[in-house]
């Protein structure tokens, strides 16, 4: 069973002394010389990617030897808020227009296709689930509304507020994430927000302890060495740098959990989201186009590249 049920996530912290994980230090920019899935020091220059929040433009590298694309220089902590949007940004606004309108809708039925994937692969229609990264909290409370009970924690300061404040979910700093005891969600949740940790090695180790068991780990990306952004290059929406300082491939992140001696139990795309992916990114690129056309023209491509996003369901070796 798991040790968790209605109480908050700051009810539920271990307060035993722990050797503080590299994730919580408050990090400046730092230069990346080695590959953390290879501890390759080949890495080259692939892309300059300009944030359109904050304008900087930051270089994605690739290491030669196993994949893996970083962002370098990705800023530390206490520079982070300024690469995320502030209160009066679209995202925290009902749109009135109507590609504002299509896009939540598309953005609502994704957090139900969320639903469905965590019940499929949990096998289980309810259950306690811990959401790292979740931003806005529209899947927490989604899937709440379905009958789970959802913790959340969000190093977003502005979006975290939001969620507390619409959704009442109690979501946390992420500095609690690492005080949570060991086996304590039946499902803990990633949605392309692994990639934003300061150390995947001690991050990835902690969220495959908080399942119990029987628990189910799911961890989703947008795969950096896709088609769709190898088309697009430095257009491509799922680079979200700098908030995203590991932009991860499925043949990075299978090595990743074989260190870890993680079983991967299933690989799934989702077409929804590709599309979703797709169709900002032609947006972004072409914001003159009309939105019929950049609809019709997402849709055929996400369909060609729909290995745009991976998710995948991992349990502990037994």
């Amino acid at each position: 069973m798991c040790a968790y049920t209605q109480d908050s996530l700051s009810q539920q912290r271990n307060h035993l002394s722990q050797k503080p994980y590299l994730f919580l230090t408050d990090m400046t920019a730092n230069h990346i010389k080695n590959c953390p899935i290879c501890n390759g020091n080949h890495l080259i220059h692939k892309l300059s990617y300009t944030d359109n929040i904050s304008s900087h433009t930051f270089e994605i590298l690739q290491c030669s030897d196993c994949g893996m694309l970083i962002t370098q220089h990705a800023p530390g902590l206490s520079e982070l808020s300024q690469y995320y949007p502030d209160k009066e940004a679209a995202c925290y606004k009902q749109p009135q227009d109507k590609v504002g309108k299509w896009l939540l809708r598309l953005h609502n039925r994704w957090n139900k296709e969320q639903v469905r994937i965590v019940c499929e692969e949990a096998e289980r229609q309810s259950g306690v689930l811990l959401e790292m990264g979740c931003k806005q909290g529209h899947f927490a409370n989604t899937i709440r509304n379905s009958g789970w009970i959802a913790h959340a924690v969000e190093q977003d300061n502005t979006a975290r507020e939001y969620a507390n404040d619409r959704f009442q979910l109690q979501a946390e700093s992420v500095e609690v994430l690492f005080n949570i005891k060991p086996r304590s969600y039946n499902v803990v949740v990633a949605w392309d927000t692994l990639g934003e940790s300061y150390d995947l090695h001690r991050t990835i180790e902690h969220l495959s302890q908080l399942i119990v068991s029987d628990g189910t780990l799911i961890i989703a990306f947008h795969d950096a060495s896709c088609n769709e952004a190898k088309c697009a290059g430095s257009n491509w929406q799922g680079w979200d740098a700098p908030r995203k300082r590991w932009h991860l491939t499925p043949e990075a992140f299978e090595r990743l959990a074989e260190q870890h001696n993680l079983v991967i139990t299933n690989r799934r795309n989702s077409l929804l989201r590709s599309f979703i992916t797709t169709l900002t990114t032609l947006m972004a690129s072409n914001p003159n186009k009309k939105f019929l056309a950049t609809l019709c023209d997402s849709f055929f491509r996400s369909f060609k590249n729909s290995d745009t996003y991976y998710i995948y369901t991992i349990q502990k070796r037994q």
